[in-house]
């Protein structure tokens, strides 16, 4: 999950009843080029001693568009790969220029379907990473697949280029729901792939499952967990179907094709989630993440901890140092602007958080997290005290049982982890006060 994702998931939507968010004040971080993108920030204006954890590769390929997925994806378009990995190894060189040789502690590589590639193509990819990344600190190397494109020759490459960690996108075990979702993998799939990857020594292994499908039942969402608990994966990501805005799952949605479930139920199956993967062995680490023993994904958490990372392919999100900045959302764009003449980083948005703006984002990151902030930590990064900050809100949340500090942690409640976006509204409009110095 990239780094824009999580923020978008972390705050509330404008549509919603809950309380608005205030905006923070963002300084324009530069001015477009004449070709029309913004520069990589300056790095004079940098942290200091700041290092970079993490480096997020995006791959925009797929068979099919998902109807609920709004990550930037083209089906077909495979006759561009060569051209797209071109336009990656040079945008790769570029960052390293700028930035030095990084040695980041996880990569992970999404999209899109990477395992799309052609076996050559996904060769050429390691390479270019290998190339460029110093592997001093290298932890974890994560590579996303679809079930139905993963074979032994593709995770032999993956093997071979460092990866040790596969997230496979299972969804759900019912041909039903994934019908319902325009999944174009079939439940078989899932553990093959699966079976294939630990043959190839690949033994970390992650299953996304969704909840809160239209006509999933309790009892439905039940069958999935324990098949994912039999197939003895070591991480599950178990997220809540959101309907994004221009996907055709919310098209459909609001034509009356079907109707979404309840909050009721969907509070039901996060319940039952937690209860039924506890029991397996699974600690959720994060409000949608589970993992056996020292099974946590780390390049997640570098998100939520809001650390340094670097991101290249079209639509890849970085972040460096409170500047956030985002490449172009299209393909040919990003082709072209990297395989000119005088290639450019295709930056179409950056922003600069600064000051509580930057606090509070970190704040919310944090939540996310079953150890919620850790104040002290917190303080000594920022100079901030958390928990002053949110006095005006803390009694409130403290007395419904939302949230509680515990061994200098505040943290989320099994009950605020069901309301948490008001919450996350709050915390911003919190650090939004302290900003205007109310």
């Amino acid at each position: 999950m990239q780094h824009d994702k999580i923020i978008a998931e972390a705050r509330s939507k404008d549509d919603s009843p809950r309380p608005k968010i205030s905006e923070f004040p963002l300084p324009q971080a530069g001015q477009r080029t004449e070709k029309g993108f913004f520069d990589l920030p300056p790095n004079v204006e940098f942290d200091a001693n700041s290092v970079i954890d993490a480096l997020y590769v995006h791959i925009p390929f797929c068979t099919s568009k998902c109807h609920y997925c709004d990550f930037f994806s083209l089906a077909g378009h495979l006759d561009q790969a060569d051209a797209f990995l071109d336009a990656l190894g040079r945008e790769l060189e570029l960052q390293v220029n700028h930035f030095g040789s990084p040695a980041p502690k996880t990569i992970f590589i999404g999209g899109g379907t990477p395992t799309l590639l052609p076996p050559g193509a996904l060769a050429r990819l390691m390479a270019q990473i290998n190339s460029a990344i110093n592997f001093d600190r290298l932890i974890e190397f994560t590579v996303e697949a679809n079930p139905n494109t993963f074979d032994a020759q593709r995770a032999k490459i993956l093997r071979d280029g460092g990866v040790n960690r596969i997230s496979f996108g299972a969804q759900s075990f019912s041909a039903t729901e994934l019908a319902v979702l325009q999944r174009d993998h079939n439940p078989e799939s899932v553990p093959v792939a699966m079976e294939i990857a630990r043959h190839a020594g690949i033994d970390n292994l992650n299953l996304d499952l969704i909840f809160g499908i239209p006509g999933q039942s309790l009892a439905d969402w039940d069958k999935n967990l324990a098949r994912a608990i039999e197939l003895d994966s070591t991480h599950l990501s178990c997220y809540g179907l959101m309907y994004e805005p221009n996907t055709p799952m919310t098209a459909r949605m609001k034509h009356g094709e079907f109707t979404p479930a309840s909050d009721d139920l969907e509070i039901a199956m996060l319940q039952h989630t937690r209860d039924c993967l506890a029991a397996a062995g699974f600690a959720r680490y994060e409000i949608s993440n589970y993992a056996q023993a020292g099974k946590a994904c780390e390049h997640n958490i570098n998100y939520w901890k809001a650390r340094n990372h670097l991101a290249v392919g079209p639509s890849a999100a970085g972040y460096h140092s409170g500047f956030r900045w985002k490449n172009v959302q299209s393909l040919t764009r990003y082709i072209d602007a990297l395989n000119s003449a005088a290639p450019v980083v295709p930056i179409t948005e950056i922003e600069r958080l600064t000051g509580f703006a930057r606090w509070g984002e970190l704040a919310i990151l944090n939540l996310r997290l079953t150890e919620g902030i850790v104040l002290q930590e917190f303080l000594q990064r920022t100079g901030v005290d958390a928990l002053a900050i949110l006095n005006t809100i803390f009694p409130r949340y403290s007395t419904l049982g939302f949230w509680d500090v515990r061994n200098g942690n505040l943290a989320l409640t099994e009950a605020g982890i069901a309301v948490s976006d008001t919450i996350f509204a709050d915390v911003l409009e919190a650090f939004a006060q302290a900003a205007r110095g109310k």
